[in-house]
């Protein structure tokens, strides 16, 4: 059984050439003219968004659950992060104006009673006038089209544990274990896979590549796999929708990135 924590711990090493993905520079672009200090970004790994708000002059706090996630924070950028859960985290009530929950946090967890202690969480520490945010990762339609083919995509649920493994084929083995997932030939497991990549973002062909980089290594290979979590969730638009619906929160907005959702509640 896996820890949260453990997935973020193996990947920090190599976390600072993918980690403006999903929550990235141009997702927080949309959101930062309402933002107001002072900030908080929980799920704040080495400091990406923390560090851009800083440079926009805002007063930023950063709070992680990963203790290497913070360690690379402070060796990379200057940055003191408080090690906290994002259940319970230790700041006075009404501390802040905004808060932002950055992709890994939230929309990695598959226990909506968790999400709700969160959110509930987030009330305690947010000014009466302040505003929450939260992020959620995004693919796609061709790359959610790709993995609901292989089964690794289904009801909501991302085998990512699995999706992981893909990083450690070369060309060759990809198109035989996409024949072998999608019950297809080769020649048309190889049409899938030249489809889904030539549909693909180009953030997502870059964030592949630079896994498939990390994944040479069989030890980082089997460090990150056996350190991720087996399943987790995938919220499209309508499923984040009845997420905050089923938790009783209102939505004040929702905007939708290349690389991920943003809700403000």
């Amino acid at each position: 059984m896996t820890r949260p924590s453990d997935y973020w711990d193996a990947l920090a090493p190599h976390h600072s050439s993918i980690e403006n993905n999903h929550l990235d520079l141009p997702s927080l672009r949309l959101i930062l003219h309402d933002i107001h200090q002072p900030v908080l970004v929980v799920g704040a790994g080495q400091g990406l968004i923390v560090a851009e708000l800083l440079k926009h002059g805002f007063r930023v706090d950063g709070v992680d659950l990963s203790s290497e996630m913070i360690r690379y924070a402070q060796t990379r950028r200057g940055l003191e992060f408080v090690q906290a859960d994002a259940r319970a985290m230790p700041f006075a009530e009404g501390t802040y104006e905004t808060i932002i929950y950055a992709t890994g946090v939230v929309d990695f967890i598959g226990d909506e009673e968790q999400i709700r202690v969160i959110m509930n969480e987030a009330r305690r520490i947010i000014n009466q006038s302040g505003k929450i945010f939260v992020a959620f990762y995004r693919f796609s339609a061709a790359s959610e089209d790709f993995l609901e083919r292989l089964g690794l995509l289904r009801n909501n649920v991302l085998s990512f544990r699995e999706m992981l493994e893909i990083y450690r084929l070369n060309p060759l083995q990809t198109i035989a274990w996409v024949a072998k997932k999608a019950q297809a030939g080769y020649f048309r497991a190889g049409i899938l896979s030249l489809r889904s990549w030539a549909l693909s973002t180009m953030q997502e062909k870059t964030a592949a590549f630079k896994m498939q980089r990390i994944f040479r290594s069989l030890d980082h290979a089997n460090s990150l796999i056996n350190a991720a979590p087996e399943r987790q969730p995938y919220r499209n638009e309508p499923e984040i929708r009845n997420l905050f619906k089923r938790l009783g929160i209102p939505m004040k907005k929702l905007q939708a990135s290349s690389s991920c959702y943003l809700v403000q509640i």
